[in-house]
């Protein structure tokens, strides 16, 4: 009885964001961010909101006075919100994707090169600026047929609506965050190129790793070293590119870079994350108010931490226990 209840529920709120986005598809661009405008309001009421967004601004810029931390954690909220507004309105539509998506030709000549070719792609993207458009971009320009992996809601029916949208535009497919590895090794095998997020908390048990973030140790997924290795050993030919779109004078642009140096000459996997992070940091730094500060990115504190470093993390992180690294450590 209680799962009915349960679903029955889910099914409402289904049903309200149905509703919801049936009128951002319906209203023009102006009206979207004005509607992003009342969203983030709506985020800032709650208590914690900005208390997460300028604890970890301080980490990054401990340098900045208060005034700047409050005003770069006010417009990310806002344009965290527009993010998703905006990608809700233009999903689907080509003219509305040509006119707000604006990619530079050096990055459209990076991705089709390899699209040529027949290389898979192993798109990594952070949190910043847009990047719910860069599953637009890619296909809608290049052709790219490519699965992009999404953590899934427990709400079935409001999955089953995410990724609809996510898919709408065509070339793009969505895998759930459980069970990822295995269908994205699926996909790479059917021609398909990925799309993964770089800058989320992975336990060590799950497959990430402790690699370096504005100077403080922060977990983060070794799945594009790991899916690009399973490439190498199994002659599929493959690269790791580095992706971002962010917002500039009104349009959303997007950016590619490849890696520092060829992925042979990496000694581990680890070494392939730093150094997608230190692109993703370069980036933060350029464009600070469009990254989400919201997220708890630095909630992890590993164990080996020392005195000076545990200072500098932001009131919400706490150190890690053996389970973190290994489920049978926790069980000892």
């Amino acid at each position: 009885m209680k799962d009915f209840f349960k679903n029955i529920r889910y099914f409402f709120s289904y049903l309200i964001a149905l509703w919801f986005c049936f009128q951002i598809r319906i209203s023009p661009r102006f009206m979207v961010r004005f509607y992003a405008r009342i969203a983030a309001g709506c985020i800032r009421l709650m208590p914690s909101a900005l208390k997460i967004c300028t604890g970890n601004i301080k980490v990054a810029f401990p340098e900045w006075d208060e005034k700047r931390i409050h005003a770069v954690a006010v417009k990310s909220i806002r344009l965290v919100a527009l993010n998703f507004l905006e990608f809700i309105w233009m999903s689907g539509i080509p003219r509305r994707i040509e006119r707000v998506c604006k990619p530079t030709d050096e990055a459209m000549q990076k991705i089709k090169k390899y699209v040529e070719k027949n290389v898979r792609i192993i798109f990594v993207n952070p949190h910043l600026g847009s990047w719910e458009a860069s599953g637009l971009m890619a296909p809608y320009y290049t052709g790219l047929e490519m699965a992009a992996i999404a953590k899934p809601s427990r709400n079935k029916y409001l999955n089953k609506l995410i990724s609809g949208r996510r898919e709408k535009t065509g070339g793009l497919k969505i895998i759930f965050a459980k069970g990822a590895m295995k269908a994205a090794i699926k996909a790479l095998r059917s021609n398909m190129s990925i799309g993964t997020l770089i800058d989320q908390n992975t336990r060590v048990r799950d497959g990430g790793e402790f690699v370096e973030f504005f100077g403080l140790p922060a977990p983060s997924s070794t799945a594009p070293a790991l899916l690009k290795r399973y490439c190498d050993a199994n002659d599929i030919p493959a690269v790791i590119l580095y992706g971002t779109c962010v917002r500039e004078n009104n349009s959303i642009v997007s950016y590619v870079a490849e890696l520092a140096k060829p992925f042979d000459e990496y000694t581990c996997d680890r070494e392939v994350i730093q150094d997608l992070m230190h692109m993703t940091e370069s980036f933060i730094r350029r464009y600070p108010e469009q990254y989400v500060w919201l997220y708890k990115r630095f909630r992890y504190i590993p164990q080996d931490a020392d005195e000076d470093a545990i200072k500098r993390f932001p009131y919400y992180a706490e150190k890690v226990k053996p389970v973190f690294y290994s489920r049978m450590r926790g069980k000892r």
